[in-house]
C-alpha cells in the first residue's frame, strides 16, 4: 500500500516544494491542507506542479455565519482528545493580547475552533492519512491541529531546529542544524560515556555548506520593495478582510495609521533604549542572567503559556535572589521586528531594586560568560551556558536531550531554594562534549530559515505583503533554483518515513 501524505502548507509555502520533491522520490499518495491568502488560493487551487490527490484551504472551512458555537460538541472534543481548548485560545496571538485590529467575542473563538475541529475531523476520517507533514505550531490552529493528529496516534513529522549544536566559541554556524521528529525539545536523556558510537562523531570547526549567493536575498531589507508592496496593498481589493478571521477588522485606514505609528513609537523606544539602558557589563558583583523572549512567539505562546507575562518572571527571580547577586536581564535583538518593547514595561523591569536592564546590542555570550547562573523561560541559552561551564534554569523543556545542570522549575515556589542549589552545580565538560556529540550525530545542516525567507522574499513582494498572485513559471523558476536544497530535504523525510516502516 503506498503511505498517504497529509501536508500542512502554511504561509511560507515550504511545505509545498517539499511535497514536489517528495512526490518524486517516493511512491506516495499525497493531499494537502493550504493556510494561504485568497490572491495566492488561485494558484495553489490550480497547480499542475505538485499531483495532490485532493487539497482544502483552510479559511473556506473555519467562518460561518452561525452564531452559536456547540458547547456539548466542544467539551466532548476536549475530552476526545485530551484538549485544553480555552488555554490554547487565550495564549493565541490573533484571538487575545496583540491584535490591534478587531475583538473576538468569547463565541467568535469558541465557534471557529468548532468549525476548524469538525473540519480537521472529516479529513482525517475520510482519508485516514500515515503521516502528517507539517512545520512546529505557532498559532492555535495549527497547535489544535497537530494535538488531534497526535491523539488519533497519526505520525507526524517536522523539521525542527536543533537550537544549538555546537561548541558556541567556534566560528561554525550552528542554527543550520535541524532534525525530524512529532514533538519540539524532546529533551530524551543522554547516553552514558560508555557509549562507543560517540566516540567517532567528529565535529567541525566550520562548515562552508549553504554559503552561495542564492541565500543573500533582500527578506524585508529592500525599501523599493517596502514601497512596491505598500503599494499594492492600498491598489488591491482585499477580499481576506471577509474571508479570513486573522484578517478581520483590517481596514486600509487603520493599517496605514497604526503603521505610522509603529515607526513614530519603535524611533521613541529605541531613542529611550539608548539613553537608559546599560551597555556596559561589569563583574564588580555577582549576577544571574535572564534573557527575554521575543514576544508573540511560539516559544512563550504555546511553549510556555503561564510564563507569558516576562515581567512577572523577571520580578520572580529577582526576588529570589541571595542576598549579594544582581539580576542582569537583555532583550531579544528579535524584539526589532515588534518596535521594540513598550518604555513603561522597561522603566518597571529598571525600577526593581536588584535589576540591571541591558541594551540588546550588548553581547550575549559575554553576559552568560561573566554570569554565575543562566535563568530562561525556555531559550537555548540555557544550553548554551553549558558550554561556558554554567548552571542554569529554566520553566519548561528544552533542547534535544537532558543537561544535569540544567533545572526544570516545576513549581515557582520553589525558584528560591533551585537557585541555591543551582549556584553550587559545576558543570560537568564531558556531559556538554557528550550533548554536543549527540546533537550533531542526529542532525543535519540545512539552510530552512533561508529557505522560508527565500519564498517569502519572492512570493510576498521581499516579505512584506502576503496577498500576491502567484504566476506558475515563477513558482517552477524557484523550484528548479532551490532543487538540490528541496530534494535533500525531501530524502530526509523518505528516510525518516522508511524507518518508521
Amino acid at each position: 500500500m503506498k503511505p498517504k501524505l497529509l501536508f500542512w502548507v502554511d504561509p511560507y509555502y515550504t511545505h509545498y516544494g517539499l511535497a514536489k520533491y517528495m512526490g518524486e522520490n517516493m511512491n506516495c499518495q499525497m493531499y494537502s491542507i493550504f493556510e494561504v491568502t485568497d490572491n495566492a488560493k488561485k494558484f495553489f487551487s490550480s497547480q499542475k506542479i505538485v499531483n495532490f490527490e485532493k487539497v482544502w484551504f483552510y479559511h473556506d472551512h473555519v467562518f460561518s455565519q452561525k452564531s452559536n458555537p456547540d458547547i456539548k460538541y466542544l467539551e466532548e472534543i476536549e475530552k476526545k482528545y485530551n484538549l485544553n481548548l480555552q488555554l490554547i485560545a487565550f495564549h493565541d496571538r490573533i484571538f487575545y493580547h496583540y491584535n490591534g485590529y478587531y475583538k473576538f467575542s468569547r463565541d467568535e473563538i469558541l465557534l471557529i475552533m468548532e468549525n476548524q475541529i469538525r473540519f480537521f475531523d472529516k479529513i482525517l476520517d475520510s482519508i485516514k492519512p500515515d503521516f502528517i507533514i507539517m512545520s512546529p505550531t505557532t498559532q492555535q490552529h495549527n497547535h489544535i491541529f497537530y494535538k488531534i493528529c497526535k491523539s488519533r496516534g497519526i505520525k507526524i513529522i517536522m523539521a525542527i531546529s536543533a537550537r544549538i549544536g555546537v561548541n558556541p566559541n567556534s566560528s561554525r554556524k550552528h542554527s543550520n542544524r535541524w532534525y525530524l521528529s512529532d514533538e519540539v525539545d524532546p529533551c530524551l536523556p543522554l547516553p552514558d560515556e560508555k557509549n562507543d558510537d560517540l566516540n567517532n562523531v567528529m565535529i567541525p570547526e566550520k562548515d562552508d555548506l549553504y554559503t552561495d549567493e542564492k541565500f543573500s536575498h533582500e527578506f524585508q531589507k529592500s525599501t523599493k520593495k517596502y514601497t512596491k508592496a505598500a503599494l499594492n496593498y492600498l491598489f488591491t481589493n482585499d477580499e481576506n478582510v471577509k474571508t479570513h478571521y486573522t484578517y478581520f477588522g483590517r481596514t486600509k485606514f487603520k493599517v496605514i495609521f497604526k503603521m505610522i505609528h509603529y515607526e513614530l513609537r519603535k524611533k521613541y523606544r529605541e531613542n529611550f533604549m539608548e539613553k537608559n539602558l546599560e551597555h556596559n557589563i561589569t563583574k564588580s558583583k555577582k549576577f544571574v542572567y535572564f534573557p527575554l523572549h521575543q514576544d508573540q512567539e511560539r516559544i512563550l505562546l504555546i511553549g510556555a503559556p503561564f510564563f507569558r507575562n516576562q515581567f512577572e518572571s523577571i520580578k520572580n527571580i529577582a526576588f529570589s535572589l541571595p542576598v549579594g547577586f544582581m539580576l542582569y536581564v537583555k532583550d531579544h535583538t528579535a524584539m526589532n521586528a515588534r518596535g521594540w518593547r513598550s518604555v513603561n514595561e522597561m522603566e518597571k523591569i529598571m525600577a526593581l531594586p536588584n535589576v540591571k536592564l541591558f541594551h540588546p546590542i550588548v553581547n550575549s555570550k559575554e553576559l552568560i560568560e561573566k554570569s554565575e547562573l543562566v535563568v530562561s523561560i525556555k531559550g537555548s541559552s540555557a544550553i548554551e551556558s553549558g558550554f561556558y561551564k554554567k548552571p542554569s534554569i529554566c520553566f519548561g523543556k528544552i533542547g534535544m536531550y537532558q543537561i544535569s545542570t540544567m533545572t526544570n522549575v516545576k513549581s515557582i515556589k520553589d525558584l528560591p531554594k533551585i537557585i541555591k542549589e543551582s549556584l553550587e552545580k559545576k558543570v560537568d565538560e564531558n556531559e556538554i562534549r557528550r550533548y554536543e556529540k549527540m546533537v550533531y550525530k542526529n542532525t543535519f545542516e540545512f539552510p530552512l530559515s533561508n529557505i522560508n525567507d527565500a519564498f517569502e522574499d519572492v512570493f510576498k513582494i521581499g516579505g512584506y505583503y502576503a496577498n500576491v498572485e502567484i504566476k506558475s513559471e515563477k513558482m517552477l523558476e524557484f523550484l528548479k533554483r532551490y532543487e538540490k536544497e528541496l530534494t535533500f530535504l525531501a530524502m530526509k523525510h523518505v528516510e525518516k518515513i522508511n524507518n518508521y516502516k
